[in-house]
């Protein structure tokens, strides 16, 4: 398997945090779920072969994307079928970049997976054709170094409230912690103009997202740990108790905590759907 990560520095840098680049992904599961993480993404499949996303781990229903497509901010984990070692671009967008890529609020592409072509047409094509040709003809690092030119048309300037910043960073600051009103008297504006900022900007309001801070930063940590106290943990990254902390956990990943530390895979938010 070929894997290349690459971080804009260019004209794409205000939209794009950055971009994987991956081939020949032939896992021996078939499904992988993905958590929700606070951030949207764009995929560009340089195949033709169309691919699954499931409705749950096991259940036979799915629906099919084809050549690239944008995932919307998600509240929920995402199933998605693996293996057949297609070349595919992820690019992992800022937060609030969605509406300037799409010319939609944000919220209405929650937990939804949308085709490029339906969104952007022709000038997605166009995208797509080039970065296909510049991998056949030149490898994929050569297509990785040319990348930010090829996909700029499709990233306008950036267009997002100040005040959303200035929330998002104090949320992170924070590791999602804390309240929206303490967040939106500092903005000097009221928690319901908060919020629709957030819904237009970044597709959850602004608890929600917190909370999806502060899960991030709970999943960080176990990154690190082999004996969690489950206890001590929801105490030290803001949940009410441990149950709160368990129940949170079924909810983003469909796992218990220590379910979730037996199956989780090699990369954060990444969970290989075999055996469990």
């Amino acid at each position: 398997m070929l894997l290349l990560f690459r971080k804009p520095s260019g004209l794409i840098a205000h939209a794009v945090e950055h971009i994987t680049f991956h081939q020949g992904y032939l896992p021996t599961h078939a499904r992988e779920v993905f958590v929700p993480d606070g951030g949207c993404e764009v995929v560009i499949d340089l195949s033709d072969a169309p691919k699954q996303r499931w409705h749950d781990e096991h259940g036979e229903r799915f629906d099919m994307h084809k050549r690239g497509w944008v995932s919307g901010m998600r509240s929920s984990r995402i199933v998605i079928g693996v293996g057949s070692g297609a070349p595919m671009l992820v690019l992992r967008l800022r937060p609030g970049v969605l509406p300037s890529l799409v010319g939609m609020p944000a919220h209405e592409l929650n937990d939804t997976v949308v085709d490029l072509d339906l969104l952007l047409g022709a000038v997605f094509s166009t995208v797509r054709d080039t970065l296909g040709e510049t991998l056949e003809q030149h490898g994929a690092h050569a297509m990785l170094d040319k990348a930010e030119a090829i996909l700029a048309p499709l990233f306008p300037a950036r267009q997002v409230e100040r005040r959303v910043d200035i929330a998002l960073d104090a949320m992170l600051k924070r590791n999602g912690i804390g309240t929206v009103g303490s967040i939106s008297d500092e903005l000097g504006c009221s928690q319901k103009h908060l919020n629709e900022l957030f819904q237009r900007h970044c597709g959850l309001g602004p608890k929600r997202y917190a909370s999806l801070v502060r899960f991030q930063t709970l999943l960080r940590r176990l990154e690190h740990e082999t004996d969690p106290d489950w206890a001590q943990l929801a105490l030290e990254h803001g949940f009410y108790d441990q149950s709160h902390l368990v129940n949170t956990f079924r909810e983003m990943t469909g796992l218990s905590p220590t379910r979730y530390m037996e199956a989780k895979g090699h990369f954060l938010n990444w969970l290989p759907v075999d055996g469990r």
